[in-house]
């Protein structure tokens, strides 16, 4: 068997994406790291980088596709070029309801025994999904403003106060207690600045999604016109990108509260959505705990 890296060639051919049956590769080599954050896609439950190369792991093969921008090397080029927030917005929620499809239609019987599964603690964090989607949902139509003095700052401070709650119970570890009562420490003073200074901070925050959006906009569009027999995504897919990101561009400057309230509202979608078909899921796991005859597994 072969290394992953001597399937690729046809990436450098103008082919967008690799398929590559776990199979048929011995292993990825040391070069190739873990990538903790990426933009969400289908089935994948495990993504790696080496260079410009971007691995998507499933249950049976490496999905790899390269990107124009190595992120280590240049970060910035790498979220305007490569992860433009449509994109981002596009691919999160295809992911979403794709995997969520996916595992209401998959044999619960067969999972249950698989996974061992508790369809309770499914059944439970779906409602607080739901709920969580449901409050976003209010907030992007009622509320946006609170969203960012109120609700986003609380969030913060919570986790901040949960951190220091670990660390004081784990005293027993003290390496490990010590740093988590610093790194809650650091998020609570965070959660409270926010709290005093929220106005700034939204400032802030609509100033780098103008110039992220702005600035895929005009990559994106240059590539679709100069090399529009070469894109490897289509023309009118890479166009429509472009344009998307243009016009929320256009919103940040002439309408904030407007593209806040949109952000929020996708965000909502997505939550609902993960929480909804969470909840379809749980309630098929339980039909099938109750044909095995048992009345929930937990791991």
């Amino acid at each position: 068997m072969s290394t992953l890296e001597s399937f690729l060639d046809a990436l450098h051919q103008g082919v967008f994406q690799v398929v590559v049956p776990k199979s048929a590769v011995e292993r990825l080599g040391p070069d190739w790291k873990r990538s903790a954050i990426n933009v969400p896609s289908p089935e994948t439950i495990a993504s790696y980088r080496k260079g410009q190369y971007h691995a998507h792991e499933t249950e049976s093969e490496y999905r790899v596709h390269m990107d124009r921008y190595d992120p280590e090397k240049n970060p910035i080029m790498h979220l305007v070029d490569d992860a433009p927030l449509a994109l981002m917005l596009h691919e999160t929620m295809e992911t979403v309801f794709v995997t969520g499809k996916d595992a209401t239609r998959r044999d619960p019987l067969q999972r249950l025994a698989d996974q061992r599964t508790s369809w309770k603690f499914r059944m439970g964090l779906g409602i607080v999904l739901v709920a969580i989607g449901a409050t976003l949902l209010l907030t992007a139509f009622y509320g946006t403003l609170s969203f960012f003095a109120v609700t986003l700052p609380a969030l913060v401070l919570i986790l901040g106060l949960i951190a220091i709650t670990k660390g004081v119970r784990q005293r027993n570890r003290k390496e490990h207690a010590d740093k988590d009562i610093i790194r809650g420490s650091i998020v609570a003073v965070a959660g409270v600045a926010l709290f005093i200074f929220w106005k700034l901070y939204l400032i802030l925050i609509l100033l780098v999604l103008a110039v992220w959006l702005f600035s895929s906009a005009v990559v994106t569009l240059l590539r679709a016109v100069r090399e529009r027999r070469n894109v490897t995504k289509g023309v009118w897919y890479t166009f429509g990108l472009g344009v998307s990101s243009l016009v929320l561009g256009i919103l940040a400057i002439i309408l904030p509260g407007g593209l806040v309230r949109l952000l929020i509202f996708l965000l909502a979608g997505v939550v609902l959505m993960a929480g909804a078909f969470m909840v379809l899921d749980a309630y098929g796991l339980r039909n099938a705990a109750r044909l095995m005859g048992v009345g929930g597994v937990s791991r």
